[in-house]
C-alpha cells in the first residue's frame, strides 16, 4: 500500500514536466464551447505519455485531504513481478469482477495504471490505453470500468463511509483519444484538466450518465427523517378505546392503562409504521416487558417475541386490493391488549431494500434483525469450486513462504465471527430457506488450513454463550456487543497463551459488563427511521485498567465507539492505520499484524496490551505485502473477519 507522501515522491517528476510542458499543452487545448460537446476519438493521434504517466500527474493534483486515509494501492502494466505494483491476471479479475478469472478487456490494452482504494474508498484513477488495431472494443472497455462503478455497494458506504456517497454518484468513465479512463473522486475536474493537457488530440471527454440506481440525495446525517412518499397511503384506524394510545406515556400505559377485571395487556405505542416493500409493511414501538406481539390480516399470521419491550415486525400483505392488518399484544398471565388496526394497499416504488444492496434490511422474529449481505452463507448461494479451493490454498502456502524466504515465522491466524443467521437461525423469516449442504465457510477454511493458516472458528463458541445474561450480538446492529467481542478476545488470547503464557487473557474481573437502554443501531438505519424511533436494550463495559493510547487524540486507550447514546459505532475512531504498544513492560508478549473488518472496533481495546507491538493495518485493507509484513518481524499475523466478508479475502 501507497501512503501519501510515498505517492507524492513517486510522481513529482511527472508533475515537474506536466509543467515545463503546460505552454505546448495548452496550445492543443480546445476551446470550452469544445468541451460540452461528446469528443470525436482521434485514434491517429500521438500519443507522449503512458497510462501511468497520466494517472501519475492526475493523483497528484489532489491534497492530502482529498486521498483517502487508507491510502492507494498502484498498479501498472510492466512492474516488476512481486513487486507491490505488480498485478496478475488472477488479482485483476478479483479486482474487476470479484472472481480471479480473465478479463478479456484487458488484451485490448496497450497498457494501463490503477490507483485503487487499499481499504473502504471509493477514490479511483484508472487509466486504460487501447491499442490501435482494438479501437473497435473501446465500448467494451468503457462499459466494463462502468460496471465496476456500479458494483459498489451504496450500503456500504452509508454504513461505513457516508461522506464519499457524492464520489460514488458523481464517478464517470471518460473516452479521450484510444483511453479509458475511471474517474472516481472529490473533484473530477482536477483531473479531466490534467488528461485535456497531457493526451495530445483530447481535450472533449465522453462521459453519459451511468446506468446505476443512485438518485437518492443523501444528507449529512445518514439517519436523518425521511418520510415515505406512500405514507398518504395508509390508513390507521384507532381502537375501540377511551384514549389516544399515542398521547400516552410509555410509564403510563405500561403500568396504568389496564383493565382491571381482566388484567388485559397495554396497549403498545406505536412510533414506526410505513411500508418496507411493496407488499411488506413494518410496524413498531414500546410494549410492556416480554409481552408477545400478533399481527393478523396479512398473508401469514405474525406471532413473535419483544426484547426488553421494544418490538419491530414486518407483516407481508396480499398484492390484491387493500388488507387489514391488526395488531395485538399479550404479556404472560394477562388477556391480549386491544387491537390496533391498519388499512395497508400493495405500492408500487418503494425500493428501501433493493436501495441499499448489502444492506437491505431483513426483520426477523423476536426483535433479531439480518442484512441481505449475510444470507447468501445462509442460503448457500455463495459456494466456490474445488478449483478455487486449491486456488486459495495455493495463495496461502505462498504467502507463507513468502515469509519464511524472508526469515520470518510469524503464524497466520484467522479469527472467524460468524454471522447472527448462525447463531440466531431459528428467527430468521420463513421466506428464507436455509441451506442445509456445504458452505462457504467449511470450504474457506479447508483452503487456508491446508495452506498452513490457522483458523479460530467462533461459531460454536457464539452459539454457547447466546442466552448468557448479557447480549453477543446487538439484534439492531450488524455487530457484536463488547461482552461479544470479550468473548473472541478470550478464545484469541488463550490460543496464543500457549506459546506466550504471558499473553493470556485478563480474568474476567477486569471488566464490568452491563445492560442499558440506548437508540438502535445501523441496520435500522437502512430503513430511514428517525433514530429515537426504536431502541435496544444491550450490553456494554468498563474497563477496571487503561489499555494503551493509540491516537494521540484520546488521553485513554479505552475509546467510546458508539454513535452518542446508540449501538451504531464511529469506525473512523479506530479504521485507519497505527501501531498501538503495550505498557505493560515486564511481560514476555508477542508482536502482531493484523487485518481487519469492523468487528476489530469492539475488540480493539481488549487485546492490545497482550500485545508487545501491534500493526494495524486500516479496515478493510487484505493487501498482502511481505516486504511491509517482514519489516515489523512479528511472531503472528492475524486477521479479524466476520463471515459475511469472508470473500474479501478469497483472492487476496
Amino acid at each position: 500500500m501507497l501512503n501519501k507522501s510515498n505517492i507524492i515522491i513517486k510522481i513529482m517528476p511527472v508533475v515537474l514536466v506536466c509543467f515545463i510542458l503546460l505552454p505546448f499543452m495548452n496550445a492543443c487545448k480546445p476551446s470550452s464551447e469544445e468541451n460540452n460537446n461528446n469528443v470525436s476519438r482521434d485514434i491517429e493521434a500521438q500519443d507522449i505519455y503512458t497510462s501511468r504517466e497520466i494517472a501519475d500527474a492526475i493523483v497528484a493534483v489532489y491534497t492530502a485531504d482529498e486521498l483517502p486515509e487508507s491510502g492507494l494501492d498502484n498498479y501498472f502494466s510492466g512492474a516488476a513481478e512481486n513487486s507491490e505494483n505488480y498485478i496478475d491476471s488472477e488479482k485483476i479479475g478479483n479486482l474487476i469482477n470479484q472472481k480471479p478469472q480473465i478479463v478479456e478487456e484487458f488484451d485490448y490494452l496497450e497498457d494501463f495504471a490503477l490507483y485503487v482504494p487499499a481499504g473502504l474508498s471509493i477514490f479511483e484513477i484508472d487509466v486504460l490505453k487501447i491499442k490501435k488495431e482494438e479501437e473497435n472494443n473501446i465500448g467494451a472497455v468503457k462499459a466494463m470500468l462502468e460496471k465496476r462503478i456500479q458494483r459498489v455497494s451504496y450500503g456500504d458506504l452509508v454504513q461505513y463511509a457516508a461522506h464519499e456517497v457524492p464520489i460514488l454518484e458523481n464517478a464517470k468513465v471518460i473516452t479521450v483519444n484510444n483511453y479509458v479512463i475511471l474517474l472516481a473522486t472529490p473533484a473530477n475536474g482536477k483531473a479531466e484538466q490534467i488528461i485535456n493537457n497531457m493526451i495530445k488530440g483530447g481535450g472533449n471527454s465522453s462521459s453519459p450518465s451511468l446506468s446505476n440506481d443512485i438518485t437518492q440525495e443523501i444528507s449529512e446525517d445518514p439517519i436523518a427523517d425521511k418520510t415515505p412518499a406512500s405514507m398518504d397511503e395508509i390508513v390507521n384506524i384507532e381502537p375501540e378505546i377511551l384514549f389516544d394510545f399515542n398521547d400516552i406515556p410509555v410509564t403510563e400505559s405500561l403500568e396504568q392503562a389496564t383493565d382491571a377485571a381482566l388484567k388485559r395487556t397495554a396497549i403498545p405505542r406505536v412510533d414506526v409504521k410505513k411500508y418496507s416493500h411493496n407488499t411488506m409493511f413494518i410496524i413498531g414501538g414500546k410494549c410492556e416487558a416480554g409481552a408477545m406481539i400478533r399481527v393478523t390480516g396479512g398473508t401469514e399470521e405474525i406471532y413473535t417475541g419483544s426484547d426488553h419491550g421494544d418490538y419491530l415486525v414486518e407483516v407481508p400483505f396480499s398484492s390484491e386490493g387493500s388488507s387489514t392488518l391488526k395488531l395485538s399484544v399479550e404479556s404472560p398471565g394477562k388477556a391480549p391488549s386491544d387491537e390496533i388496526t391498519f388499512i395497508v394497499k400493495p405500492q408500487k416504488d418503494v425500493d428501501m431494500y433493493d436501495r441499499y444492496g448489502a444492506y437491505g434490511t431483513i426483520i426477523g422474529e423476536n426483535y433479531m434483525s439480518y442484512v441481505e449481505d449475510c444470507m447468501a452463507d445462509y442460503l448457500g448461494d455463495n459456494l466456490i469450486s474445488d478449483a478455487e479451493i486449491e486456488s486459495l490454498k495455493t495463495r496461502t502456502a505462498k504467502k507463507i513462504s513468502d515469509l519464511r524466504d524472508k526469515n520470518c515465522d510469524a503464524e497466520i491466524i484467522y479469527v472467524l465471527v460468524p454471522n447472527t443467521v448462525r447463531t440466531w437461525a431459528e428467527y430468521v423469516p420463513k421466506r428464507f430457506v436455509r441451506h442445509t449442504g456445504d458452505t462457504l465457510v467449511r470450504q474457506w477454511k479447508e483452503g487456508v488450513t491446508s495452506g498452513g493458516a490457522t483458523v479460530l472458528d467462533l461459531t460454536e463458541l457464539m452459539a454457547n454463550h447466546k442466552n448468557d445474561e448479557f447480549k453477543i450480538w446487538h439484534k439492531t446492529d450488524t455487530h457484536w456487543t463488547e461482552y461479544g467481542a470479550y468473548l473472541g478476545y478470550e478464545a484469541l488470547m488463550n490460543y496464543i497463551a500457549k506459546k506466550f503464557p504471558d499473553a493470556a487473557p485478563r480474568p474476567r474481573s477486569d471488566f464490568e459488563f452491563y445492560n442499558k437502554e440506548a437508540n438502535f443501531g445501523d441496520i435500522f438505519n437502512f430503513l430511514e427511521l428517525n433514530i429515537s424511533d426504536l431502541k435496544e436494550t444491550s450490553s456494554f463495559v468498563r474497563f477496571k485498567f487503561e489499555p494503551p493510547v493509540y491516537n494521540s487524540n484520546y488521553n485513554s486507550g479505552f475509546v467510546d465507539l458508539y454513535n452518542g447514546n446508540s449501538v451504531c459505532l464511529v469506525h473512523d475512531r479506530v479504521q485507519f492505520p497505527h501501531t498501538t504498544n503495550t505498557n505493560l513492560k515486564d511481560l514476555n508478549l508477542p508482536s502482531a499484524y493484523i487485518f481487519r473488518d469492523s468487528f476489530e472496533g469492539p475488540l480493539h481495546a481488549f487485546y492490545t496490551d497482550r500485545f508487545s507491538t501491534a500493526t494495524f493495518k486500516g479496515m478493510w485493507d487484505y493487501s498482502f505485502n511481505a516486504n511491509q509484513i517482514t519489516s515489523q518481524n512479528p511472531d503472528y499475523i492475524i486477521y479479524i473477519l466476520s463471515e459475511r466478508n469472508i470473500k474479501g479475502v478469497l483472492y487476496n
